[in-house]
């Protein structure tokens, strides 16, 4: 009974190690994914802002034909 026992916690004891690696593992594969996110979003919120920038660029641009363009129908212009 004894050598039984002492298998088992052998076994026990193996099992309880590879599980301890594999959460090891699983949690190193967590961090790195935090950290792969945290530089996504970092990327996103600078190409968001230079979208941003260039949308009021372009609205800017708009705005002012706009008026051009009121303004050559105002005296009397007229397009196709």
């Amino acid at each position: 009974m004894d050598r039984l026992e002492k298998e088992l916690q052998s076994y026990t004891r193996a099992k309880h190690q590879k599980h301890d690696a594999f959460m090891k593992e699983f949690d190193t594969w967590g961090k790195e994914v935090e950290a792969t996110l945290s530089k996504l979003e970092n990327i996103n919120g600078k190409l968001l802002q230079q979208f941003e920038a260039n949308m009021s660029d372009a609205e800017a641009f708009f705005a002012k034909k706009e008026k051009q363009f009121a303004r050559m129908f105002r005296q009397g212009g007229e397009f196709l």
